[in-house]
């Protein structure tokens, strides 16, 4: 009996555990993979800067391909251990994917109207998922 519940003890508590490095994890999966992406996701449908050379638009292009790509790829492991979580997760990272997907022959013609709309779906299935998932900021 003492075996069992000392046991038992220690199971929660790896799993106490495991919990807080999945969310250090996301964090840094968020910090360094899923945010620069969608950040250069929403420049293509952005108006351009001032004075955008050929050269810097075509860069700005390249990096929302390079973004299209990380969402999706993310949005799947997102979905798989060590990330999982309960709740709606898996549908938010789905629907970042899925908004990813959906965007990529916007984003090769270079149709900033359509990678605009794109990026309002993307940007609720984010807010969506950080009101449910994120951890609050001080207070």
């Amino acid at each position: 009996m003492r075996i069992r519940t000392i046991l038992t003890g220690f199971g929660l508590a790896l799993a106490v555990v495991g919990a807080a490095a999945a969310q250090a994890s996301i964090a840094d999966l968020m910090k360094h993979e899923v945010n620069p992406a969608a950040l250069a996701f929403w420049a293509a449908g952005n108006d351009p800067p001032e004075n955008e050379t050929t050269a810097a638009a075509q860069a700005r292009w390249r990096a929302a391909e390079a973004g299209v790509k990380t969402l999706k790829a993310e949005g799947a492991r997102m979905q798989a251990p060590p990330y999982v979580l309960p709740g709606r997760w898996a549908e938010y990272a789905q629907a970042m994917a899925d908004t990813a997907a959906s965007a990529e022959g916007a984003i090769r013609a270079r149709d900033a109207e359509a990678a605009f709309e794109a990026g309002g779906r993307l940007y609720d299935s984010c807010n969506g998922c950080h009101k449910a998932y994120a951890p609050s900021r001080g207070g």
